[in-house]
């Protein structure tokens, strides 16, 4: 893990204004993460607010069998787990990266006592939560009105930036779909020289015909 002591990417935070997001740099550290690595544990402490910048985590737990569980996926930029820290709540679940990422650790206590009790600050909180009930709302639909090539061409058409460092193993656990059905799909874009896909990764080599299966969505 590297530390990024140059900060460069406070645009989430432009709300604060200039000054504001001078004097949260000074109470934050921006982290590079690689691909495997550990966020926070469950039963960690929430003593940092964290917004991901770059890339993908996983929430997730184990069950009574020790199996893993997969609670949400969350794509960049995006706050993790804010809930807990606005509970202040230790983590309820693991946190681990499925790409390489880049993540602003805030230190809440000095962020609370700040910049919480500001309307706009109340009101980003309120519309990161409402972003994750937007994200069950959209898994909901996803999976009641969308086939599974829609889904998989949907999701390839809007996140093109993050193929080169997604497996098609788990582009299938975030859409929800069986590896054996999603294999079956991509034989079929394959096959038209729609994408390419080597050794597990995906290629979009047709924008055009893969934007057709989401006109209608």
């Amino acid at each position: 893990m590297t530390i990024k002591k140059n900060f460069s990417d406070y645009d989430f935070f432009s709300f604060l204004g200039e000054e504001g997001v001078e004097n949260l740099k000074k109470i934050s550290v921006k982290k590079s993460f690689t691909k495997g690595e550990i966020l926070f544990y469950k039963g960690d402490e929430s003593k940092y607010l964290h917004f991901l910048i770059k890339g993908i985590v996983k929430l997730y737990t184990h069950d009574f069998k020790d199996n893993e569980v997969v609670i949400h996926n969350l794509m960049a930029p995006s706050l993790v787990a804010e809930i807990m820290n606005y509970e202040e709540m230790n983590f309820l679940a693991n946190c681990s990266f499925e790409t390489d990422s880049e993540v602003l650790l805030i230190d809440y206590k000095k962020f609370k006592e700040e910049f919480l009790q500001k309307p706009e600050v109340a009101m980003f909180f309120i519309k990161s939560l409402t972003k994750k009930i937007k994200f069950l709302e959209n898994f909901i639909n996803y999976n009641i009105t969308l086939n599974s090539m829609e889904k998989i061409a949907k999701f390839l058409c809007e996140n093109e930036d993050l193929l080169p460092s997604l497996k098609q193993v788990k582009i299938a656990q975030i859409l929800n779909i069986t590896p054996e059905t999603f294999s079956r799909q991509l034989s079929k874009l394959k096959k038209d020289e729609i994408i390419q896909n080597e050794k597990g990764y995906i290629k979009i080599l047709d924008h055009k015909r893969l934007h057709t299966y989401t006109t209608n969505l």
